[in-house]
């Protein structure tokens, strides 16, 4: 199950990169000034820049393949005194068949989720700018809510340990993804890749769903996972051996998320699959499924 989603997913063209909105600039928020590699990709890709972060788009999943930040304990604690009350918008750098609305969402079940977390910066700017769809996935309301938030968390608690980390959060799709009215793909696996200059590297990955489950990884064992490299300039033996992260952070009263191996992750989410699928094929489901057609 691990191989197969090794390169999730991917599929090489020849479209290449396309930078938008002064793709120079981004270098500030990258690790030694390098943009995280994506090693193939599924259609077109659209890199923006903005002023807080640098998101890579995928114009033909309507989702971003990541997104970038140079995370400052100075920025997390102002961030801390901001109230949240930005809306999300749709992208208008990107081509209005390339991205996601507002309406993709609506009653979908899923969360408009995060990959740079609005309570990562620092003033109503940077806040703002992060509530755009380009930034947004498909989100479990649990994951979002729960163990991405306890993530999220735990993230600036090392920014303010360190001072300085850097931060990219990224999302698998998988070969088929399923889709927001058939136009935006919802991804399996969510991951958030931290380096701290002069110490080291490694990375969360957690499934997107409600379980409780995450791993901790090196760069080098989530480039081969994703099929993204964060941080291309980190040395062989920092992208080898992952540093220790703190476990996520929960709210008070939230249960904390469990730590497991990666292998141990895509096996559960393959057994729930399993699960789901006896379920759906079961005589009560198709009775049901029967009933509830008369109707509609």
């Amino acid at each position: 199950m691990l191989r197969h989603f090794l390169f999730a997913g991917l599929i090489s063209t020849a479209a290449g990169f396309a930078y938008a909105d002064g793709s120079a600039a981004c270098g500030k928020l990258f690790l030694n000034s390098t943009p995280p590699n994506l090693v193939t990709a599924q259609g077109r890709t659209q890199q923006l820049c903005l002023n807080s972060y640098a998101v890579l788009s995928n114009t033909t999943l309507r989702a971003p393949h990541w997104s970038a930040e140079r995370l400052t304990g100075d920025a997390v604690m102002s961030a801390r005194q901001l109230a949240r009350d930005s809306d999300f918008y749709e992208e208008p750098r990107l081509p209005p068949s390339g991205r996601a609305a507002l309406a993709d969402f609506a009653r979908s079940g899923y969360d408009r989720g995060h990959l740079a977390p609005s309570g990562d910066f620092a003033d109503k700017a940077g806040q703002a700018e992060s509530f755009s769809l380009a930034n947004v996935v498909p989100q479990d309301p649990a994951s979002n809510r729960r163990l991405w938030s306890h993530i999220e968390t735990a993230t600036r608690r090392l920014a303010r340990q360190h001072g300085v980390v850097y931060v990219v959060t990224g999302a698998v799709y998988g070969p088929a993804p399923l889709r927001l009215r058939d136009r935006v793909a919802v991804p399996r696996y969510l991951w958030k890749a931290i380096a701290i200059p002069n110490a080291g590297a490694a990375a969360y990955i957690a499934r997107n769903d409600g379980k409780l489950l995450y791993s901790v990884v090196s760069i080098e064992e989530l480039a081969r996972f994703a099929g993204v490299d964060p941080f291309p300039a980190l040395s062989r033996s920092a992208r080898q051996t992952a540093i220790d992260l703190p476990p996520p952070t929960p709210h008070p009263g939230e249960k904390t998320g469990r730590l497991a191996p990666l292998g141990a992750l895509t096996k559960a989410e393959s057994a729930g699959e399993a699960e789901a699928t006896r379920f759906q094929d079961s005589p009560a489901t198709r009775f049901v499924m029967a009933v509830a057609a008369l109707h509609f």
